[in-house]
C-alpha cells in the first residue's frame, strides 16, 4: 500500500490586512480549487489562523494527499493559484511527511 503524504505550510503576512485579503481570495476560489485538487488526488485540506504567535499574521495549511504522485499533480494547481492571487506578499514555509500512524475518532 502506498503511504499517504501530508504537507503542512505556514504563510506569514506583513499585516493582518494582507492576511485578510488573502483569505478573501481563497474563499472566492475554494470550490474550483478544491475540485481540481481532489481530481489530482488531494484527500483534504484545512486552513487555520495561527493564534499562538503574538503579533504575527499567520495562516497554517494542512494538506493530505492519497500518495506522493497526488502531491506532484497538485503542484501546478498551486502555481496557478499563486499567479491568480497577485501582489499579496507572504513568507511561505513548507513541511512534508509520510503518514506513519493515524488516529481517527469514531462517530
Amino acid at each position: 500500500m502506498t503511504p499517504k503524504l501530508m504537507s503542512y505550510n505556514t504563510d506569514d503576512f506583513q499585516s493582518k490586512a494582507h492576511m485578510e485579503m488573502f483569505i478573501a481570495e481563497i474563499e472566492k476560489n475554494v470550490d474550483a480549487m478544491g475540485d481540481q485538487m481532489s481530481d489530482a488526488g488531494l484527500l483534504s485540506f484545512t486552513v487555520t489562523q495561527v493564534w499562538n504567535k503574538q503579533g504575527k499574521s499567520q495562516l497554517g495549511w494542512l494538506f493530505e494527499y492519497s500518495d506522493p504522485d497526488a502531491y506532484k499533480k497538485c503542484q501546478p494547481i498551486f502555481k496557478q493559484m499563486e499567479a491568480d492571487f497577485g501582489d499579496i506578499e507572504m513568507q511561505l514555509t513548507a513541511y512534508r511527511g509520510v503518514v506513519l500512524e493515524e488516529h481517527i475518532a469514531k462517530d
